[in-house]
Parts: structure tokens; sequence; C-alpha cells
């Protein structure tokens, strides 16, 4: 089992503003780099894509409440993940983001994906506060 997670991100923004930007799937290629994917579709409750023309990430949202979103991996994911994000409110226009991920992957691919990935989920959480701020 691969985990990684984002370093916490303080977010200028309410948690409630958070959760409902993140809560949208449709929203999340404004987080990715875009020099790093192809291939993006998506709808409210969905996404996927290519990382470097070599991963496809599928991405579907289980649930959401106030202070967490879980997506887990569709059908055409090459492995199995689950992404947590949590959102922690710190005062009326300010809150805490990080995501985990927990992959199940065998030890090769561990190796080859685990690095790009945490890059990955680190870009994505830096990028919420700059992506809310546009929308």
């Amino acid at each position: 089992m691969l985990k990684i997670k984002s370093d916490s991100i303080i977010v200028k923004s309410s948690a409630k503003k958070c959760v409902e930007y993140l809560c949208d799937l449709n929203n999340y290629q404004f987080l990715l780099p875009k020099d790093k994917i192809n291939n993006w579709q998506s709808s409210k409750d969905f996404c996927i894509f290519s990382i470097q023309k070599a991963y496809t990430l599928d991405i579907v949202k289980e649930s959401s409440n106030n202070d967490q979103i879980l997506l887990k991996s569709g059908v055409k994911s090459q492995f199995k993940f689950c992404i947590k994000i949590k959102i922690q409110e710190k005062s009326p226009n300010s809150c805490t983001t990080q995501i985990i991920c927990e992959a199940n992957v065998n030890p090769l691919l561990k190796v080859m994906v685990g690095k790009p990935l945490n890059e990955l989920f680190n870009h994505m959480a830096n990028n919420i506060e700059k992506a809310i701020s546009v929308d």
C-alpha cells in the first residue's frame, strides 16, 4: 500500500467555499499541472486524464461533507486508490486543506509512481487557493 500526504496548505477562503469548489470535479483541471496532463474529461462527479501520457487516473467522487471529500479510483484507472481531501476551517475566511492518497500498488509500481504522485498532490494542494480566487 502506498500512502501519500500532500503538504497541509492554508487557503484564504472559507471552508464552505473550498468544499463547494472541490466537490465539482470539473474544477480539478485548474489544480493540475497543465504541462503533464493529457486527455482531460470531466463532469461534476468524475474526471479522467493521463499523466505524461503514461498513467491514466480515473477519479470518481464517492462522498463529501463539510470537512472532507472522498474520491476513489474509477474502472479505467490502472490501479485502485482512495483520495481524501481534508478541509479544516481556521476562521470565517481561512481554512487548511490536505490531500491524502492511499493506492493499492505492487512494490515495483510503488517505486515508479510514488514520487510523481506526491508531486502531483502537492501541486494540486498548492493551487487550490489560486483556483478558488479565479472562480
